[in-house]
Order: structure tokens, then C-alpha cells, then sequence
């Protein structure tokens, strides 16, 4: 994506900043009714993002859940003026206060939207931006930083902090290929993948919040990190797993798994505790449950795929087999999440080669609806 056609249009737009959700009428985007059910709890919407056929072009849906609309690629019907969309390879998105943050990683951009309009009201310049969180005045954006797929140099990633108000940027190097960000106490933990690299990291960054410079480096036991959630005590980290690509005779791609996705807690002190069992990919907190899900057969080269509920307040965690459930419809999960205010579970069904879809279930997994959704399906935020 051409960086200059969403720069054109942000200081024209960065007025809208100012304008406070309660003075914003909810706006009345183009959209299809939808059979969702009578929805229980607190959240009215549900943000859609997708990442299109990479490196195609991302797309923003929304779900009315008030007025059982589905409203389809909402950035462009807000700004039709902006002809390249949102942007490329949508990798996270946060709302801080009437702002929603993008992260896309092949246009190199952060985008600022202001909320509920998804009017763009600011464009960030970030070098292969991954994960996004909000901390007092700053939001974090995890990046690649100069790191490219198959190169021969290991480049270290970044990790850049942007002004809420006047989005100056300044970075601090962190590990290799950082991804899930996460804050506790003070200091910023940066989960470090080192996928571009033969040797994948296992290293979790520490960065002091008030200086915003690198404290240390700590070794978890698992490597290839990929998201992180914090509790009140402790910081969840989730791995991808090590696994090698071949192809065979007939030229289908297949895989050698020499150590499975994995799931640890840490404490601020750097106490470890694996949870065997559980193949963590991406991963949702709602209360004191850590819900994710994974291929509980990936070491035997089978497909097994499950949900995982860990307690995070406790040793325990249950599993259900999609295949032993409702969860059997779901073909391709590359995302969940889970509502706080009824529990119910949200699993994105992802197609990179035509529309994806969104299944809903309730706290006992029975399917509730299904919608249609956009290309690569891959995060989900409620409002």
C-alpha cells in the first residue's frame, strides 16, 4: 500500500480527534440484517478485522449486535476517500479512549481511528508493526523493525511508543521478531519470536516504563514466543511452537513438529510455570480464564484441534475436542474470544482465498449463529 494516500487525508481529518464519544451520534453504516439472537450483556458491538489475502488489502467489519446489522470493510463506507482502504496485513487493534489503533503490518503504518465513525484521523510510520498496547499516555506497537524473511542478518526488533496526543514516536530495541506485548507493574513485557531466524528466541524484553529503556532480557522455557496477556500477578505467554516445512514427492507442503505450542505464566520476579497439556496459539482473558485453543495432535502430525480454559487464579485447565462438540463446524480457528458479560465464545473460521466466518457459542459450546465475514479473519474486539 502507497503510504502517501492515507497521509494526505490525516491532517484534514485530525479535528475529529476532539469530538467525545457521548457528542458522537452512532453512525448509521450500510450493512445486511443478521440472525444473532437476543444478546445478554454489555457490549453492543463487536469489531471485526481482517487481514486479507496477504499482502492484500485489510478490512474492518462491524457487528451490531443492538440493531442485528453486520456492517461490511466500515473504514472504507467512513472514508471513501482514502481509495487504497485501510491498509495491508492487519496484524493487532486496541480503542483507547474514542480512538481505535491499527497495526498493519505490510503497509508499515499504525492508523488512528476515531470512534464510533472509524473516521482516519492519523497515520504513524512503524517499520512491520505486530502488536499494540496502551499504557498512561502511550500506546506500544512490538516491531520487526529492518528484519526481512530469509534474510541472512539478524536484525533485532523494536519495540516504538507513540504519544496519544502529539503520536511522536521513540524506540527501544528489544529482542528478534517481537510480537505480544503486555504490562504489568510498571514495565512492558515484549515477547520475542525470532521467527525469521534459524534459531527462534526465547527470550521475554523487559522495558522500564518511566525511563522507556531496556531493563533486561528473561529466558523463558519454550521458545518461537508469540502473544502475551497480564493478570494482576503475573504475565501469560503463549508460544508457536518449533516445526520444519518440507515438501514430499507429489510437492504438498508437509511439517516435522519438534516441539509443540506451548503456554507459561511468569511472575514479575521470572518464576516460570509450564502448563503441560495446553497448545496455546491465540489466546482471549475474561475474568480469571485464559481461553485459547490449538492442535492437540500436532506432535503426531495429526489434527486435533481443542479449546483450552485455564484458571489463571489455580493449577487447573479443561479441554473440549471441537470434534466432540459443537466446535466441529469451526474448519480454520484463527481467532477467539471470549464476552465477560455472558460468556460467550466468538471463534473466527479464517479464508485467506474468499470470505471467512464467525462462530458464536455459548459458555456450554453450543452454537449460537454463524455470520460471513471477510478475508483472513484473525482479531476480534468487543464495545
Amino acid at each position: 500500500m502507497k503510504k502517501i494516500a492515507l497521509l494526505v487525508f490525516s491532517a484534514v481529518l485530525v479535528a475529529i480527534a476532539s469530538c467525545t464519544k457521548e457528542n458522537t451520534p452512532d453512525p448509521k453504516f450500510a450493512g445486511i440484517d443478521v440472525e444473532v439472537g437476543e444478546q445478554s450483556g454489555s457490549f453492543n458491538k463487536l469489531y471485526i478485522l481482517n487481514e486479507g489475502a496477504y499482502p492484500g488489502a485489510s478490512t474492518l467489519d462491524l457487528l451490531d449486535f443492538k440493531n442485528k446489522k453486520f456492517c461490511e470493510d466500515i473504514f472504507s463506507q467512513a472514508n471513501p476517500e482514502v481509495v487504497q482502504g485501510l491498509g495491508n496485513t492487519a496484524n493487532d487493534f486496541i480503542v483507547v479512549d474514542n480512538n481505535m489503533w491499527v497495526a498493519l503490518n505490510a503497509s508499515n503504518q499504525v492508523a488512528v481511528l476515531h470512534m464510533p465513525d472509524a473516521k482516519l484521523v492519523k497515520v504513524i510510520e512503524v517499520e512491520s508493526p505486530r502488536y499494540l498496547v496502551a499504557d498512561g499516555g502511550y500506546v506500544y506497537a512490538s516491531s520487526y523493525g529492518a528484519a526481512v524473511y530469509g534474510g541472512t542478518d539478524m536484525i533485532p526488533g523494536k519495540v516504538y511508543r507513540i504519544d496519544k496526543k502529539s503520536y511522536d514516536t521513540k524506540t527501544v530495541e528489544v529482542g528478534y521478531q517481537p510480537e505480544g506485548l503486555a504490562v504489568l507493574n510498571g514495565k512492558l513485557y515484549v515477547a520475542n519470536s525470532g521467527g525469521y531466524n534459524w534459531v527462534h528466541d526465547n527470550r521475554i524484553s523487559v522495558i522500564d516504563i518511566a525511563s522507556f529503556k531496556l531493563d533486561k532480557h528473561i529466558e523463558a522455557p519454550m521458545t518461537n514466543l508469540f502473544q502475551m496477556v497480564a493478570t494482576d500477578d503475573q504475565i501469560w505467554v503463549s508460544s508457536y511452537g518449533e516445526a520444519s516445512w518440507y515438501q514430499d514427492a507429489d510437492g504438498n507442503w508437509l511439517s516435522s513438529v519438534s516441539a509443540p505450542q506451548g503456554l507459561v505464566s511468569m511472575t514479575p520476579a521470572g518464576q516460570f510455570t509450564t502448563w503441560e497439556g495446553v497448545h496455546a496459539n491465540k489466546m482471549s482473558l475474561s475474568g480469571n480464564t485464559l481461553v485459547c485453543f490449538g492442535n492437540d495432535a500436532e506432535m503426531s502430525g495429526g489434527y486435533d484441534n481443542c479449546v483450552y480454559f485455564v484458571n489463571t487464579k489455580g493449577t487447573n485447565f479443561q479441554k473440549t475436542h471441537f470434534a466432540d462438540s459443537d466446535l466441529k463446524c469451526v474448519v480454520n480457528p484463527y481467532a477467539i474470544l471470549m464476552n465477560p458479560s455472558n460468556n460467550d465464545l466468538y471463534i473466527a473460521d479464517a479464508s485467506f482465498t474468499g470470505g471467512s466466518k464467525l462462530h458464536c457459542f455459548n459458555s456450554a459450546l453450543r452454537f449460537k449463529w454463524t455470520v460471513n465475514t471477510g478475508v483472513g479473519t484473525g482479531h476480534l474486539l468487543l464495545q
